[in-house]
């Protein structure tokens, strides 16, 4: 089943629970926050967004939970084979840490005196601006981006869980994202260019399980002079009425219903991530369900990192690399390709 919510309405009923559960097109359910019956310490929320050329690409995350808020940069040189990650950590005294907007429209902006990250929206644009002190060593990280935000479908969703009605995930991304701008490091500029530099945003708020794991990929390209891209992903509370995989083909979205990512030696549930590092970089296969999507993915870098701070646990690989096989449209259309970039990954949270 794949239940499409069409109207709008509040994400929570007076009693902070899912009213209605599903995917949907566009941003339509308000993100009631004064609804959530929890305490503040269990609440999650986060914006990614990811700026990706073909040697070189930059993360970054905004996040908040509880009292503890975080700005993480990752910088990939795929050319040169390494990657940098680096999270600056700030904890309140209090029981509320960084406050993210209550929507997707809003700028989101985290300062201390090591980093400082803005994510200023204003229509369909996002202009976002970091600046993180000693990323390395004696260097400083600065990066200026508009991401452009394409008319047409995205992905939202809305899961509850079967195990308490309390908890849910709301999560809205977009793919296909031109990118224009700059990032200085190591007295070196990288260029990012709208015509060849495609981004993705990743905003989410939810209330989990302690103990978590997610899959998820990604692409965002052209196809036959047309956009094009996928987000595919399971592990986060019940799916009966929606899962999160869809492939967006000029700007529309083709609804999917399972995908199995099928990683080399990996258990479906194993939250410790105790697979070997070198199976990430083994071929992997992703199938559909359905029998739309079926794609082989060559892993071109590993992003593997993890964060341990007092109750914050996390370790994650975020393989980058080359997708090929087919994709069926809604209208039954076959889509072939071939080495699309992008990424697909695997995480596993305590927090």
């Amino acid at each position: 089943m794949q239940h499409e919510i069409t109207t709008r309405h509040p994400l929570l009923d007076e009693n902070g629970r899912v009213i209605e559960a599903g995917w949907s097109r566009d941003y339509l359910l308000e993100y009631n926050r004064d609804a959530i019956q929890v305490p503040e310490k269990d609440i999650r929320e986060w914006e990614y967004f990811l700026a990706l050329e073909r040697d070189y690409a930059l993360g970054l995350s905004m996040a908040n939970v509880g009292s503890t808020s975080r700005l993480s940069v990752h910088f990939i040189d795929f050319a040169g084979g390494r990657h940098i990650c680096e999270s600056d950590l700030w904890i309140a005294e209090g029981s509320e840490g960084l406050s993210m907007p209550r929507d997707v429209y809003s700028t989101t902006h985290y300062r201390t005196a090591t980093a400082e990250g803005i994510y200023e929206k204003q229509g369909d644009t996002c202009h976002v601006r970091i600046a993180y002190k000693n990323f390395t060593p004696g260097q400083d990280l600065c990066a200026d981006l508009v991401f452009t935000v394409p008319q047409g479908d995205k992905t939202v969703m809305v899961i509850p869980y079967k195990t308490d009605p309390n908890l849910f995930y709301y999560n809205y991304k977009v793919n296909c994202m031109p990118v224009e701008g700059t990032m200085e490091f190591e007295g070196k500029t990288y260029r990012f260019h709208k015509e060849t530099a495609m981004g993705t945003n990743d905003w989410g708020r939810g209330i989990w399980e302690h103990v978590n794991q997610w899959y998820w990929g990604s692409c965002s390209t052209m196809l036959n002079g047309k956009p094009f891209g996928f987000n595919i992903g399971h592990g986060f509370g019940d799916t009966s009425s929606a899962t999160e995989n869809i492939v967006f083909y000029d700007r529309k979205a083709n609804k999917l219903e399972d995908v199995i990512f099928r990683i080399p030696g990996d258990v479906i549930g194993d939250l410790k991530l105790t697979l070997p590092d070198e199976n990430y970089m083994k071929p992997w296969k992703f199938e559909s369900s359905d029998g739309r999507l079926d794609m082989d993915f060559v892993p071109v870098h590993d992003r593997q990192s993890g964060l341990s701070v007092g109750d914050y646990n996390s370790g994650q690989h975020q393989v980058f690399g080359l997708f090929s096989g087919k994709a069926v449209l809604d209208d039954g259309t076959e889509l072939e390709f071939k080495d699309l970039f992008g990424f697909a990954e695997k995480v596993g949270n305590a927090w």
